[in-house]
């Protein structure tokens, strides 16, 4: 028969306090650790998602400021500008034209915007392009009729400003 002392007993049920301590230590700094990774995960990725947003909104408004510009002088912008404005005008409208065409991905739309642009007769109106564009940056499929966006100045004040009919903003079938 095995016989123990006090002082064997006391050993090793202070080893196996310390062990089951160690255990439990290790144990605290594992979750721990893995709570902290896994809240920092989701601070990351919410990071990212506000930056992604915040990306789309700068291409949204680089392709509104392209619009809003081109369709300003309806095509009559050497009336209204002299020679420096006009270098420009064509300047900024460059930038924006090539800066689009080197973020869309989906190849039409690149191809109906520049139709637009270069008021080839069979291009979509802005409106449409830009109902298009609304549903590639959001990546929603949303019920939004891009028809009802508004454009200044209507037809008969366009007309009277520039002595013409809009070239600007095609009919819709």
């Amino acid at each position: 028969m095995i016989q123990l002392t006090f002082i064997q007993i006391l050993t090793s049920s202070l080893i196996i306090a310390f062990c089951l301590g160690l255990v439990q230590w290790l144990l605290t700094k594992w979750v721990s650790a893995r709570l902290e990774k896994s809240i920092q995960h989701e601070y990351d990725r919410k990071l990212e998602e506000y930056k992604f947003q915040q990306l789309q909104r700068q291409k949204a408004e680089t392709i509104a400021r392209l619009f809003a510009r081109w369709i300003k002088y309806r095509g009559n912008e050497s009336t209204y500008l002299n020679k420096s404005e006009l270098i420009n005008f064509y300047e900024e409208l460059n930038q924006m034209s090539i800066e689009i065409s080197l973020w869309i991905k989906d190849k039409k739309l690149l191809t109906d915007i520049m139709a637009r642009l270069q008021m080839k007769a069979d291009a979509k109106d802005i409106r449409t392009l830009s109902g298009e564009i609304r549903k590639l940056i959001l990546d929603i499929d949303d019920k939004f009729d891009p028809l009802e966006i508004v454009l200044w100045p209507n037809p008969e004040i366009e007309k009277t400003l520039f002595n013409n009919i809009p070239k600007s903003i095609k009919k819709v079938k």
